[in-house]
């Protein structure tokens, strides 16, 4: 009898085990996201880019052009832009750089995105 109910208790924890990893299957690969934590960069999607524009329209003497983004997701989101970056002051050229621009968009629709931080990456 005993030895029944741990053979019981063997095949209990195989099929639950079992299932748990169809249940990652279906939702895939969770251990890549932390809670509370930003997502795996990628390239900015065609709306990203409008909202990136739309918050640093009025930012002056630098050009930034957004190359990947992260989000995290809050009351709101956040989106952390890796951008390359150019002085648009009195030389033509301008100095080239690489900044990460965290950027709120709030859940509230008429409110506009507004910057969090701009800090200049050394690379």
């Amino acid at each position: 009898m005993k030895y029944i109910i741990i053979l019981c208790s063997c095949i209990l924890t195989v099929s639950i085990l079992s299932s748990c990893e169809n249940i990652k299957s279906l939702w895939g690969n969770t251990s890549e996201h932390v809670v509370g934590g930003y997502s795996k960069q990628r390239k900015p999607t065609h709306e990203e880019e409008e909202l990136f524009k739309r918050a640093t329209a009025s930012l002056q003497g630098v050009e930034y052009k957004p190359i990947n983004v992260a989000t995290q997701i809050v009351a709101g989101t956040n989106y952390r832009f890796l951008c390359k970056a150019r002085s648009t002051g009195n030389d033509k050229r301008g100095k080239r750089h690489y900044a990460v621009i965290v950027i709120h968009k709030s859940l509230v629709a008429e409110e506009q995105p507004r910057i969090l931080s701009i800090e200049r990456e050394s690379r």
